[in-house]
């Protein structure tokens, strides 16, 4: 099994996220099974655990520990994504203005994975990591999101919300088009 870490949207965003989703795959038909997540921003990328209520007990002590905080949405942007040597897909994503809070909850939330759990390294953790809010991904090739992104009205998103709560999404592995996945947990941030 994998989990990962994320900060959801406020209802606002979810819905503004939600409806340029929606628009995407009518007129593009990507399908909508990564909509099975809630919009959010990741903080920590999938990684390997085979102790799951160990883990929940490690987020519960994070949520408290973190207060809420303001996030800036900006920028649209297409991601690449190489399927295999000769395809790539893509994601439609808003950029997230990084601010030392997101980069310390991440560099911290990954020592303390390691250390408590072993090697947590996720695929795109790190000092590269980019934080970001997933608007669309898969279903159609690079150039099909490309051509919307060109169609769309604005590039950006221009939204900001104080983030309120926490998650924890658990996949199954080996992770892919057809794998299963949730959302597992919710918790609120801040002391009680």
């Amino acid at each position: 099994m994998k989990a990962s870490f994320v900060l959801l949207a406020s209802q606002e965003v979810h819905n503004r996220i939600r409806k340029i989703s929606w628009e995407f795959h009518q007129k593009y038909r990507t399908g909508t099974r990564h909509a099975s997540l809630p919009p959010h921003i990741s903080i920590k990328q999938p990684f390997t655990v085979s102790d799951l209520p160990a883990l929940e007990e490690y987020m519960d002590e994070l949520a408290i520990s973190i207060q809420p905080f303001d996030v800036s949405l900006g920028e649209l942007e297409i991601v690449p994504i190489p399927f295999d040597k000769y395809t790539e897909y893509g994601i439609l994503w808003a950029n997230v203005l990084e601010t030392e809070i997101l980069r310390g909850l991440h560099n911290r939330i990954n020592e303390e994975l390691n250390l408590r759990f072993g090697n947590s390294a996720g695929s795109f953790d790190g000092a590269s990591f980019h934080f970001h809010m997933t608007i669309m991904m898969g279903g159609q090739l690079l150039s099909v999101y490309r051509r919307f992104q060109n169609e769309l009205p604005a590039s950006r998103i221009d939204m900001c919300y104080t983030v309120r709560e926490l998650a924890l999404f658990v996949y199954d592995e080996p992770m892919g088009p057809q794998s299963d996945y949730l959302c597992y947990k919710i918790v609120p941030i801040g002391n009680k």
